[in-house]
């Protein structure tokens, strides 16, 4: 999958953000450059549990360079920034240096917090959690 963000232009973007509005702004941005699932893969065995929102995920791993591709969506906006920004960064990645990146630390990074209710933290960490055991 070909994301149209790198995890440098995703650094950048939040660094210049002011505000919580223009990092908002920036969220909704990044959510758009998610492509949309097909609604085959929407299904029970794609969906990540744990979050308070729909969401799906899936991985494949190509067998000839042994790096992983990863598809998601989710029905809430703001999750599919997040999930755009994570898998950025897992993207084209092997099942070791998955392992050892710690996802919820970069998130961290962009200042998000603000946007990390209880809730949507859970959510985030399931979905974390489950790319690391699909690309275990």
């Amino acid at each position: 999958m070909d994301f149209k963000v790198n995890t440098n232009e995703i650094k950048d973007t939040f660094n210049q953000c002011q505000s919580k509005e223009e990092s908002f702004r920036a969220l909704v941005k990044i959510s758009k450059t998610l492509v949309r699932l097909d609604t085959n893969l929407k299904s029970n065995s794609n969906a990540v549990t744990g979050c308070e929102s729909q969401v799906w995920l899936t991985a494949e791993k190509d067998k000839e360079t042994g790096l992983w591709h990863f598809q998601a969506d989710s029905d809430a906006k703001l999750i599919r920034g997040f999930l755009a920004i994570l898998l950025a960064y897992v993207e084209e990645l092997n099942s070791e240096q998955i392992q050892q990146l710690d996802l919820l630390s970069q998130l961290n990074d962009l200042n998000l917090e603000a946007y990390l209710t209880s809730s949507r933290n859970n959510g985030i960490l399931a979905i974390i959690t489950r790319i690391k055991e699909l690309t275990q």
